[in-house]
């Protein structure tokens, strides 16, 4: 009797935990969330890209004597520090728009694949997606200078000896025979480089390369006493990145960042720079034919909850007062227009990927 009754229950224990799940199996492994997943829609950013250069200028010594000595007019007289900006470039960059959040809902709830920071990318395909770039800017940058711009300021003593009535003293020259000493100096170098050039020296040099180091040593020599007269520059580049996010509207007047030529690039706070302004047009040769089509007239639209975005054209401006540095034509994503996707593309039978940047559908692909 009890041999009966424990085959019964290995047959009942069979049924119930191992027969039964084999033979109720489903085919599609795919979980539905009852809750839904949430998502986002991109929204486009400006990033703008700037390049400036710094200049420190220190005059030199003998200046003033530029002009009699060597015919050099208008000599600076005084150190300066100037900065320009050589050049600015715009691109754009996504994040999640807070504005456009939603829940898919059933069988595409489960399909959905996400950028990191939670846009869709993809429904029912593994769409992969780039890392999320950002910029930083730093303003603590300065152009490193020598603490003696001028260390070589002749080839001749800065004393000669006194005479009889000075008790034979060291005497100290003037800053006149000093410029005019390395004014000397100058046309010397001169002299023997266009010698050299020429070929009029009774001993040759071995061969074209010694021509080419002896010329590049007295082009140096030369270049460092006319900075006596002239002075010297230092100069440095540097790059910064500067972002902002449109709304679904035109942008005028837009500061994204400001500029001083006594200080350099500044961030918008910084009241002491004149501001660089951006304007951002919405153009219009998309944005009529979107509205017209956005809708649908299918009854179930928009019911699963899946949402993309048919983005909008724009004009970008970079504008210092009136004069216009930089201009570009670009798609921003909140300009256009958010639709309902297809309910007759989402039932497992396609790959749908998205643009992370824009929204817009990429591609429908049959699996």
């Amino acid at each position: 009797m009890k041999t009966y009754v424990l085959v019964a229950l290995i047959l009942v224990s069979s049924t119930v935990f191992g027969f039964q799940k084999d033979d109720k199996k489903s085919n599609d492994n795919l979980t539905v969330p009852t809750e839904g997943m949430v998502y986002s829609l991109p929204r486009t950013g400006v990033r703008i890209h700037v390049k400036a250069k710094q200049e420190k200028f220190f005059h030199g010594p003998y200046f003033q004597y530029a002009e009699a000595l060597l015919g050099i007019k208008n000599a600076p007289s005084s150190d300066f520090e100037r900065w320009t900006i050589t050049d600015i470039q715009i691109e754009t960059f996504s994040e999640p728009d807070p504005e456009q959040v939603h829940k898919a809902m059933g069988r595409a709830g489960a399909m959905l694949s996400l950028t990191e920071s939670g846009v869709l990318a993809g429904i029912n395909s593994d769409t992969p997606t780039a890392a999320e770039s950002y910029a930083v800017s730093t303003f603590l940058g300065d152009t490193k200078t020598p603490e003696f711009p001028f260390l070589d300021l002749s080839l001749n003593p800065f004393y000669e000896m006194g005479d009889s009535a000075s008790s034979r003293a060291f005497v100290t020259k003037s800053i006149e025979e000093k410029a005019q000493e390395a004014a000397h100096t100058v046309t010397k170098l001169r002299k023997r480089r266009f010698k050299s050039l020429a070929n009029a020296y009774e001993e040759q040099l071995p061969d074209g390369r010694a021509y080419e180091l002896m010329v590049e040593e007295l082009d140096k020599l030369e270049e460092e006493y006319v900075g006596l007269f002239v002075g010297k520059s230092y100069t440095k580049s540097f790059e910064y990145s500067f972002d902002f996010i449109p709304g679904g509207s035109d942008v005028s007047g837009e500061v994204a960042f400001r500029f001083s030529e006594n200080k350099g690039v500044l961030p918008k706070t910084d009241l002491s720079g004149k501001p660089i302004v951006v304007d951002l047009n919405k153009l219009d040769d998309l944005s009529s034919a979107q509205e017209k089509l956005k809708t649908s007239s299918s009854a179930v639209a928009g019911q699963s909850g899946i949402f993309y975005r048919i983005p909008g054209k724009a004009e970008i401006k970079v504008l210092n007062g009136l004069n216009t540095m930089a201009i570009a034509r670009t798609t921003i994503a909140q300009f256009g227009t958010v639709a309902p996707f297809p309910e007759s593309l989402l039932d497992g039978s396609y790959r749908i990927s998205f643009h992370p940047t824009t929204g817009a559908v990429k591609n429908v692909m049959e699996k």
